[in-house]
């Protein structure tokens, strides 16, 4: 029987969109020639462009069955296994097809796909180059390749690899996408913005790139035009959780809780285990004070992507929290050193009651003044190499298991110490006669190769030119807490402004801690010595910007974290001005008060 031409009428009605009708051909084809390989490749083509895709996988294999030389039919059920989540069976399946057709670029980038999957990147990176160099005109392989690149924290090896797919397919909105967040992650912020105005421009209904621009408006202010954008993106697509939850973020970031906290509600409901949506609505549900709910949604932190909670994952089991009979456990860093210094009260309450030995893991410059802490096996360095222990658990993760603001375990405050020696030796180097002793910290570390706290560091730290009124003040001695690059700007001072600067003498938070301890204020933005302070027990004033973290919930003057804290609430977007102001008049009352304590009292 020929049937050539019956075959070639079957594949034109699958051509032409129709497989159900073409599966039948192929079908009556078969009975008559039931050894036709091509025929049964084609069968699983069709019904696999019918969603049947076990009765697409058993014809795939009867067509090798009987041609195990075929690529076609070894790269379709390859294919067919990684959509099924079966990425170790389609790696092999794509090895061998590829050894039949080692020219072939499609294979090549779903080979780079699937070990995308497996999370080999450095070979899936390889697998995209070979097809780009077997097809350089190819689209495909670029764009999965710029996508890997920017999943890995490559986002400016994935620019000129976006725009070189943009050379090929200058209408593609998937490349006009990746270049947007390959551009977003480096920095180039309007850039950015017009690469995804673009791929929506080309496909406005292109979910994931709204999702993207709203994001980047967010994380340059533009409040209005972020929920805007959002909203429409649900109107379009009310199934898209990514939209609900960049409208949450937006409407958190502009101090609508309550809102924020109904829309994050609803994109968990499309998307219950999405845990970049938990950890989000964890920060309103402890921004509004609700900490035993808010503790529970923060444990999904551990679980998001690319999240700098998982940067350094430890090896063995984590702790669940149950006695440890003996055992070792190991408290582990994570964060920033505020964090740390926040959490770390909880690790004495632990080892007093786990019943095992627990050791500290901190960064190198807090490991002296940690050891401080009572009950402890032992801290060790971040730098170092891990010790031998029986369990692990993130230091964060305390708050939730001690009950922290729920009533649970209390911890008193100070639970830090300062060395009495090295605080003598500071005490002498002031000068009683120049009036009472304030620190004063005024920005934090820009890290600008960390995009996110790059960002919210620009929102949280200040010109020491805004503090030149202050400084002016009479009957205070001014003594700087800052480091890193912002600490250079008291050398610009006018000349009738004094501040005393040995911070290039600190050598870690030990000799900060000694320094904080003889001060009788200390004034700093949302850094570490804030909450260095707050664990001395010293009072402390605090400037937080317009969306100030969860610790220091919304709107509240007291913390609940250091019962000498005292916050200053930034209440307009970017206006440090009225804050310095404010700052200036309960600075003098707290000067003529002739009090050691901080008046809270406006």
């Amino acid at each position: 029987m020929d049937i050539a031409p019956l075959f070639a009428a079957a594949l034109s009605r699958h051509g032409d969109g129709a497989p159900a009708e073409a599966l039948a051909a192929y079908r009556e084809i078969l009975k008559a020639v039931p050894d036709a390989g091509g025929v049964w490749l084609a069968s699983g083509l069709a019904l696999q462009d019918m969603a049947s895709a076990q009765t697409a996988r058993r014809a795939f294999l009867r067509a090798l069955a009987l041609d195990p030389g075929s690529t076609a039919a070894r790269g379709a059920l390859a294919g067919l296994l990684l959509a099924a989540g079966e990425a170790s069976d389609a790696l092999i399946q794509y090895r061998l097809a590829i050894m039949g057709d080692p020219l072939s670029a499609d294979l090549h980038n779903n080979l780079g796909n699937t070990l995308g999957a497996l999370g080999r990147r450095e070979e899936a990176a390889r697998a995209f180059r070979q097809a780009i160099a077997l097809a350089p005109a190819a689209p495909q392989p670029y764009a999965n390749l710029a996508a890997l690149l920017i999943d890995a924290d490559h986002p400016r090896e994935a620019i000129p690899v976006c725009r070189r797919a943009l050379v090929i397919r200058p209408s593609d909105p998937g490349a006009w996408n990746n270049l947007g967040t390959a551009l977003m992650e480096t920095g180039a912020d309007e850039a950015a913005l017009s690469a995804f105005r673009r791929a929506l421009a080309l496909a406005p209904d292109f979910a994931a790139a709204a999702v993207n621009l709203s994001a980047a408006l967010i994380d340059l202010g533009d409040i209005g035009g972020a929920v805007r954008l959002c909203r429409n993106g649900i109107t379009l697509q009310p199934g898209d959780a990514a939209s609900y939850n960049n409208l949450g973020n937006a409407l958190r970031a502009d101090g609508r809780l309550p809102q924020a906290e109904q829309v994050f509600s609803r994109a968990l409901r499309l998307a219950p285990g999405d845990a970049e949506i938990h950890y989000n609505m964890s920060s309103v549900l402890l921004k509004m004070g609700r900490f035993a709910e808010g503790w529970r949604e923060f444990e999904w932190r551990r679980l998001i992507p690319r999240s700098p909670f998982r940067r350094h994952p430890l090896p063995g089991p984590a702790w669940d929290g149950g006695p440890l009979n003996g055992r070792t456990l190991l408290i582990d860093a994570e964060q920033g050193l505020g964090d740390v210094l926040q959490f770390a009260r909880y690790a004495p309450v632990i080892a007093a009651n786990a019943g095992g030995t627990v050791l500290l893991r901190v960064y190198p410059a807090l490991i002296r003044l940690m050891r401080g802490l009572p009950g402890l096996g032992g801290v060790v360095s971040t730098d170092g190499a891990l010790p031998a222990y029986d369990c692990h658990i993130p230091l964060m993760s305390l708050a939730g298991m001690t009950g922290a603001g729920t009533g649970g375990a209390p911890v008193p405050v100070p639970y830090l110490t300062a060395d009495p020696g090295l605080a003598d030796a500071w005490r002498q180097r002031l000068e009683p006669s120049r009036g009472r002793r304030v620190g004063l910290v005024w920005a934090g570390a820009p890290r600008p190769e960390q995009r996110g706290a790059h960002l919210l560091d620009r929102r949280r730290s200040m010109s020491l030119a805004l503090f030149h009124d202050v400084l002016r003040i009479g009957g205070i001695q001014w003594i700087s807490l800052q480091k890193g690059e912002a600490a250079a700007a008291t050398a610009g001072l006018p000349p009738d402004v004094h501040v005393f600067d040995a911070m290039s003498e600190v050598r870690d938070f030990a000799d900060t801690a000694a320094l904080v301890s003889v001060l009788d204020l200390v004034i700093a933005v949302d850094t570490s010595v804030a909450h260095l302070a707050g664990a001395l027990g010293k009072p402390v004033w605090l400037l937080s910007r317009f969306d100030g973290c969860w610790r220091w919930l919304e709107g509240e003057v007291r913390s609940p974290w250091y019962p000498t804290m005292r916050v200053f609430h930034q209440t307009a977007r970017g206006d440090w001005a009225s804050v310095v102001i404010t700052l200036g008049a309960a600075l003098r009352r707290w000067r003529d008060d002739g009090r050691d304590e901080v008046n809270f009292d406006q």
